[in-house]
This record gives C-alpha cells, sequence and structure tokens, in this order.
C-alpha cells in the first residue's frame, strides 16, 4: 500500500531547525525580562518615592519634612530637626540620581550620584526600613 499524500506531491512534514529553537529561546528570555522588570519597578517605586521625597525636603530647606521621613530610631539619633538641619547644611542637593536601587530582607537601598547647592558634586546612600506601612530613611550618607 502507498502513501496518497506522498504520491499526490504532498510536502513532507517540517522539520525544526535549531534557529527555530533559538528564536523561541530569545522570545522567552526577552518576556521573561519584561515580567521581572515589572515586578521589580512596583516593588521598588515607594522605595524610590521616599528616597526622592526626603532629597526633595533637604533641596528645599524643609527640615521639619525631611526629619518625619525618618525612622524612629534615626530621629532619636538626630535629637530634632535643628541638628539635622546643621548635619546637612552643606549638602543640600540641588539635583540626584539613582544609580542603584535594591530591596533586600526588607531593607531598601538607594545609591546615586547628587549635585549640591554648593556647585559639588558626590555620592549619596540611603537606607530605608519599612515603619507602619511607610518606607522611612533609617541611615543617609551625603558625601
Amino acid at each position: 500500500m502507498t502513501d496518497m499524500g506522498a504520491a499526490m506531491g504532498a510536502p513532507p512534514p517540517r522539520r525544526w531547525k535549531v534557529w527555530h529553537f533559538i528564536l523561541i529561546a530569545v522570545g522567552a528570555l526577552a518576556l521573561l525580562g519584561a515580567i521581572l522588570y515589572f515586578i521589580l519597578s512596583s516593588v521598588l517605586t515607594p522605595i524610590v518615592a521616599s528616597g526622592d521625597d526626603f532629597m526633595t525636603a533637604l533641596k528645599n530647606g524643609d527640615y521639619e519634612r525631611a526629619y518625619s521621613l525618618t525612622t524612629p530610631s534615626l530621629r532619636q539619633e538626630l535629637g530634632n530637626s535643628q541638628q539635622m538641619a546643621q548635619n546637612v547644611a552643606a549638602y543640600r542637593p540641588e539635583g540626584w540620581s539613582w544609580s542603584q536601587r535594591r530591596m533586600r530582607n526588607g531593607i531598601g537601598m538607594l545609591v546615586g550620584q547628587a549635585t549640591y547647592q554648593s556647585g559639588r558634586t558626590g555620592a549619596v546612600r540611603l537606607t530605608l526600613h519599612q515603619v507602619d506601612d511607610q518606607w522611612r530613611i533609617a541611615a543617609y550618607s551625603l558625601n
């Protein structure tokens, strides 16, 4: 008995080529990357927003606001907003950008560069903890 499809000139069944597998793998990696990007950005957005709020308060000289955005333990260490103002007066930011955004074990970290109102540039590092569903500044370094 002969195969009717072969007798009628039907094309042979398609075979998967190496480039098919490469294309599928690249597509899957791109999809995975997009999913991870959206997950990480949604997790890190509140941390970045809190860091930006703190830096904006410093920029505007609103030390009461900056002080209110810190954790209770940092407030205790700082004393009050006037002491905070004395500590950071030389480092009032004019602008900043975050080059690293991380969260590990419930601790947020922002690292970046700042341009200070004096015209100097330097590194900025903020450590954030979640207190009462709000991300608060637990430590900062401006230099």
